[in-house]
Parts: C-alpha cells; sequence; structure tokens
C-alpha cells in the first residue's frame, strides 16, 4: 500500500514536467521567424541534353543557408525543361507561410510553376522556353565539305542541339545512299565505288528528337576514271568479278597500296578485297590464296554464321579479326566451340 500510494503521488510530477518540456518545445519553435518573401536569380544554358551543370541559381535573402538545383528534366530539343531547386532555411527562419505569390524570379526567363514549404525547407519547380525556339541556328549544319584526301570523306561542323544528322549522297539529282550517323563525318567510298563515274553531292541535315533541320549541300565532288580507280571501284575496264584470285597474303595489310595480285584493304565501314584488275567481289564467294570468303552486296567481307544464298547451307566465317577476318573455317568446333563444321566448312548438325 505503502509504494502504490508513492507511485500515485510520482504521476502529478511526471506529467507536470513533461507538459513544462511540451510547452518549452512550442515556445522555442514559435521562436522562428517567418521568411516573408523569397527571390531567386536563375542563369541558365538552354541546349538539347541540358543537365544540372548549365543551370546557376542564387538567393541572397536574410534567413536562407542554402540553394541548389536538385533535379533538370524534359531536356529534349522542342520541350520545355523543368527545374527543381531546393531551398534550406538557417536554424532560426521558417518557411511555413510561403506561397507561389511570396516567390519572385530573376535572371533568365523561367515560369514559377510549384512552391511547396515546410518549416526549414522549400521545393520550387521552374519551366524553362523550349529549346531550340529561342535559337534559330541550333540545328544550323555549317561547312559540308569533301576532305583533300578525295578518297570520299565528306565532314560538317556540329550543330548545337543535333542529337544525329541524316546524310544523303547525290550523283547528279539522283539519290544513291542515306545513312544516319551520330558522327559528324561519313565515307561514302563503297557507294562511290558501286555507283561508278559522276558528279556527286552530300545533303546533310541535323535531327533532335521528331524536330528536323534545314539540308546543307557540300561542293560537287567529280569522280573520274582516275579517282574511281583510286578507290577501287569499276572502271571502264573492270567490273566485280566472282572469279577466285591468286593472292599471295590472305592477310591484310589497312593501306591502299594495291600489290600485283590483289590486296586487302579496310576502310571505316569493313575489310574488302581489290583485285589485281581493281575489281572486287560482291554477294559471291571468293577463293583467295586458298580459302574462301564471303563478300556481301558492298563487297565487304562477312564474318560470323553465313546461309549461303547458293546452296542454303550454313558456314562460319572467321569473326576474330587477327589477319584471317572473313576465312570459312573447317574441321572444327566454331562459335565458343558448341557447333562442328566439317571439311568442307559445312556445319553438320552437330551441336554440344
Amino acid at each position: 500500500m505503502k509504494n502504490n500510494s508513492l507511485f500515485r503521488k510520482a504521476v502529478p510530477l511526471v506529467l507536470s514536467a513533461a507538459m513544462m518540456l511540451g510547452f518549452s518545445g512550442v515556445s522555442f519553435a514559435a521562436t522562428r521567424e517567418a521568411i516573408g518573401s523569397v527571390s531567386i536569380d536563375v542563369q541558365y544554358e538552354l541546349s538539347n541534353g541540358m543537365t544540372k551543370g548549365d543551370v546557376d541559381v542564387d538567393c541572397s535573402d536574410s534567413g536562407v543557408d542554402s540553394i541548389s538545383v536538385t533535379s533538370v528534366t524534359n531536356t529534349e530539343y522542342g520541350k520545355k525543361p523543368k527545374v527543381t531547386v531546393k531551398l534550406k532555411t538557417d536554424s532560426d527562419y521558417t518557411f511555413k507561410g510561403i506561397t507561389k505569390s511570396n516567390v519572385t524570379i530573376s535572371g533568365d526567363e523561367a515560369t514559377l510553376t510549384k512552391v511547396s514549404a515546410s518549416t526549414s525547407s522549400m521545393t520550387v519547380t521552374l519551366t524553362l522556353p523550349k529549346i531550340g525556339t529561342t535559337d534559330d541556328t541550333s540545328l544550323e549544319v555549317t561547312d559540308v565539305s569533301w576532305t583533300d584526301d578525295e578518297d570520299g570523306h565528306v565532314e560538317w561542323e556540329q550543330a548545337d542541339d543535333a542529337d544525329k544528322y541524316e546524310v544523303r549522297l547525290l550523283r547528279g539529282s539522283s539519290t544513291r545512299e542515306t545513312i544516319t550517323t551520330s558522327d559528324t563525318k561519313y565515307n561514302f567510298r563503297s557507294a562511290i565505288r558501286s555507283n561508278g563515274k559522276g558528279t556527286y553531292r552530300v545533303k546533310v541535315r541535323a535531327l533532335a528528337g521528331s524536330y528536323k533541320g534545314s539540308w546543307t549541300e557540300s561542293d560537287d565532288f567529280e569522280v573520274d576514271e582516275d579517282v574511281l580507280d583510286d578507290l577501287g571501284g569499276k572502271t571502264s575496264g573492270g567490273s566485280s568479278s566472282s572469279s577466285s584470285s591468286s593472292s599471295s597474303s590472305s592477310s591484310y595489310s589497312g593501306s591502299n597500296n594495291y600489290s600485283s595480285t590483289g590486296s586487302w584493304l579496310r576502310d571505316n565501314v569493313g575489310v574488302w578485297y581489290c583485285n589485281a584488275n581493281r575489281s572486287y567481289t560482291t554477294n559471291n564467294w571468293q577463293q583467295i590464296d586458298g580459302y574462301w570468303y564471303f563478300f556481301n552486296e558492298s563487297g565487304y567481307v562477312k564474318t560470323g554464321w553465313l546461309k549461303s544464298p547458293f546452296s542454303d547451307k550454313w558456314y562460319y566465317l572467321n569473326p576474330v579479326d587477327n589477319g584471317t577476318l572473313g576465312r570459312m573455317l573447317t574441321s572444327q568446333w566454331v562459335d565458343n566451340g558448341k557447333f562442328y563444321v566439317n571439311a568442307d566448312g559445312v556445319w553438320d548438325g552437330q551441336t554440344r
């Protein structure tokens, strides 16, 4: 009974202490000074694919301890980027009660979209102008030109907001090839080799999402028999050949020097073989130095699995760039040791 009596006396004291602490906390919180308004200065570099590093924000208002950009989204060409900014207060201040009407934006053009405030932090969302619409030159391609080497290379200056480029090769007024690349150069040697002599031009335009810039054209590139001969293309005295060659070497040198028996050559597209008469094989087999190779419609050597268009049988052409690239393999397990090709190079159905 005595212990219970002491417990009953202690309870009011504990409750009183808790209430005092609670009131003290409320009183402490009430001492935070409310920030009545906030001014944010925004500076940015509007561009396709822009990031947080392209946006600078600043706030010098009393009570604001820090400000930073936490995210930038919607950054594709033609869209309006969304910038999220976070502010934090000093310990003696609060953002409680702040709304959009209390926030002003200065500096570069930006629209205040949303404000979310709590005691010690505030999140602000800004919407920037559409990317590309404030600069008519952001998808402009300039200086499209053939290189001095006359080897089929064309180059152009990078457009500011381009994701990639559409490039067309024309002979006269006829389009001979259209490609898309993220690079600012391309080698049309293969297409020129296939199409022969003539006057060639290139048209380039920048692409950004669904947006397309204007076409920019190069000067004319006159391909006569001498230029075509240097490119390894068809001349008046030569044509694509599927006959065998007596090349003294089965490895390519990577140079454009021709030997009396033919040469392996390489460009930015692939590896091909130029015969002694300056012709080359397309869509066919060719035996070179006793080994069989298959060349595609553009004359480049095929690698990996090939279903022959003539026999419908499967062959495996060396995919390793070790000087025997494209060589038909025989009497061995291939493709990581999973399939067996026989003495004729044909996969005979064996697997493991």
